[in-house]
């Protein structure tokens, strides 16, 4: 009788910790997943746009901007994967500060499709989606 009960429990064990992990690194949206929310622009008041290229640039973006709403959009169609593979390095990136429901948000980012958000690593999913992200990132910053 011990055994079975032994056997059920480290089963169930088993069963809970893989879910967790298909959980943690399955794809996910990157808003829904960083913000808890489907509509991003609603909640966000500022953008704050950081280029670390060779000089810093800072670029701000108002939520009564003509580019915000782009912005957003293209933000909001970003898959991601998490990654604990690939170290997240800065180099050539953008830090986003996202002032969002009264909170301000980190996101890291560089051009090899890495994310870095509360110390975990992603990885942008859709390459395409990314790389009309990281114009409209640069279009930003000019």
């Amino acid at each position: 009788m011990k055994e079975k009960i032994s056997f059920i429990i480290a089963f169930f064990l088993i069963a809970m910790v893989s879910l967790y992990f298909f959980n943690e690194y399955k794809t996910k949206n990157l808003v829904q997943d960083f913000f808890d929310t489907d509509s991003l622009a609603e909640e966000t008041h500022n953008i704050t746009v950081i280029n670390r290229d060779a000089e810093i640039n800072t670029t701000s973006i108002k939520k009564d901007s003509t580019l915000f709403p782009t912005f957003i959009n293209s933000l909001e169609k970003l898959e991601i994967k998490r990654n604990s593979n690939s170290n997240f390095t800065y180099g050539i990136g953008y830090s986003l500060v996202i002032y969002h429901n009264n909170a301000l948000h980190n996101i890291d980012i560089n051009e090899d499709g890495l994310v870095k958000f509360n110390n975990k690593t992603y990885e942008i999913q859709n390459k395409q989606a990314f790389e009309k992200f990281l114009e409209i990132v640069k279009k930003s910053t000019q």
